[in-house]
């Protein structure tokens, strides 16, 4: 009989096939929109970097740091029937790339190819935890339209150059939880926080 290690192991090469499985039939629900815009954007450092207030700031990548899919066992007993959706689990109530305002530019610099189109979705804050429902990202077929009731945010995309990318929100965002995404089947996501405007100072009293 197998040991607890690869019994881990199997359940775990499992989870990650159903998460992928799932995501390789999404996509974005539109065509990108490729927009006239442009930024002043770093010339000479390669990754993905965040515009607020006029500074660029490098957002690093994470990987989750769990997975599961819901509705697995359904899926697996009707042959695909029942779609099996993914749900993943990134670390930290909040990211470590912090914004004071809604509205931004993101620049994917210097890169050779994307997996897939640029992506702004919204993730979900649970205890120490930010959640991505992949069941709430387009599936494939969708149509614009059905965009706002799902976890991708409308954005437009520039591609200024051959090896650059510049994406933005068309709406500045609320405060929240949100990560850009290089194809919807790509869970290595770029996340951000939008951070609350502090409250204004109370008038001095005369």
């Amino acid at each position: 009989m197998p040991d607890s290690p690869t019994l881990a192991l199997g359940a775990l090469v499992f989870g990650v096939f159903l998460l992928l499985s799932h995501a390789q039939n999404a996509t974005n629900s539109a065509p990108t929109h490729y927009a006239d815009f442009s930024a002043d954007y770093p010339s000479d450092r390669a990754g993905v970097f965040i515009q607020a207030a006029q500074d660029w700031r490098s957002v690093s990548a994470a990987m989750p740091a769990k997975s599961r899919a819901k509705h697995g066992v359904a899926a697996s007993l009707s042959y695909g029937a029942v779609p099996a959706e993914f749900i993943a689990d990134y670390a930290g109530a909040h990211a470590a790339s912090q914004l004071s305002s809604g509205q931004f530019v993101i620049c994917i610099c210097h890169l050779i190819s994307l997996p897939g189109d640029p992506l702004i979705v919204r993730l979900h804050p649970q205890k120490d935890m930010r959640e991505l429902d992949g069941g709430r990202l387009p599936v494939l077929g969708a149509k614009a339209a059905e965009a706002t009731k799902t976890d991708l945010l409308p954005s437009e995309v520039a591609h200024p150059e051959e090896t650059v990318w510049l994406v933005r929100p068309l709406q500045p965002l609320p405060p929240g939880e949100y990560a850009l995404m290089l194809g919807a089947q790509n869970i290595s996501i770029f996340p951000f926080t939008v951070a609350a405007a502090p409250d204004a100072p109370a008038p001095a009293q005369k």
